[in-house]
């Protein structure tokens, strides 16, 4: 189990691409490719429900955290689903893994 440090108790806003995380032994995970970089989202809470977001582009708020590891996280509190155009995905790449 990873422990999460907390990076700043202030809320912040990210808009990027839902993708799926594959692991070889983990449950479906999600993250959010946004333009400065890539963010895991806990599954616990509004995060839970982005799973069924993947591939659309939202704008999500929550608390950034970071694992012992450096992987960047998200809480995610709230969150929407927008539009997309043709450039959105090379806008925001495929950087999660």
């Amino acid at each position: 189990m990873r422990k999460v440090s907390t990076d700043n108790n202030k809320g912040v806003t990210i808009i990027g691409i839902v993708r799926e995380i594959e692991g070889n032994w983990q449950p479906c995970r999600v993250g959010i490719a946004a333009e400065n970089g890539s963010y895991v989202v806990r599954m616990i809470e509004e995060g839970k429900n982005l799973q069924y977001e993947v591939g659309n582009k939202v704008e999500a708020t929550g608390f950034l955290s970071k694992t012992k590891d450096g992987v960047r996280q998200i809480t995610v509190t709230g969150y929407e689903v927008y539009e997309m155009s043709e450039d959105d995905p090379e806008e925001f790449g495929y950087g999660l893994e």
